[in-house]
């Protein structure tokens, strides 16, 4: 599995680098850093910082309630087990 380095929070998520690692950081998408145009995969992943649980799970749910307006839909919400990181998966309608 290929996995790319992702810095948080920090410059803007290009196509290539969104479609090499089909990940994104929550907070990008709420800051509006990603450019999701020419996004060439089905299926994306959005995951969370680690912090309280709560904020973390309102978070994840705001970057998902936000890109259902452009036709992404919720598959699944799960967490890692070794740490506190939130994943959500979505898939383009």
């Amino acid at each position: 599995m290929r996995v790319a380095s992702i810095v948080l929070g920090m410059a803007p998520v290009t196509p290539q680098q969104l479609a090499s690692s089909r990940l994104v950081i929550a907070e990008s998408v709420l800051r509006n850093e990603v450019d999701f145009r020419g996004y060439p995969h089905r299926h994306l992943a959005v995951v969370t910082r680690p912090r309280m649980a709560s904020s973390s799970i309102t978070q994840l749910l705001e970057a998902v309630e936000y890109l259902s307006h452009f036709g992404w839909e919720l598959v699944s919400v799960t967490s890692a087990t070794d740490s506190r990181m939130l994943y959500a998966f979505l898939r383009l309608r």
